[in-house]
């Protein structure tokens, strides 16, 4: 019977907390400094003014791969 439960609980567990850390308001507003973005971790947790200066980071890295892209397409 524990294995069972192992095995039901186990799956839902991980769901749960995956959901929970790529949980976030996704947004196509330019972000400001004083505009901090909503990262929530859990509901009621805000992460936004710790990690909001790495959001423009994979538009950043990839400006020079879009760049290069462009023409050739």
């Amino acid at each position: 019977m524990k294995r069972i439960a192992a095995r039901v609980l186990l799956p839902l567990a991980i769901a749960a907390g995956l959901s929970g850390v790529a949980g976030g308001v996704a947004s196509a507003a330019e972000v400001t400094a004083q505009d901090a973005p909503s990262i929530w971790l859990l509901p009621g947790v805000d992460l936004g003014s710790l990690l909001g200066p790495t959001v423009g980071l994979p538009t950043d890295l990839l400006r020079p791969i879009f760049g290069i892209i462009t023409p050739i397409s």
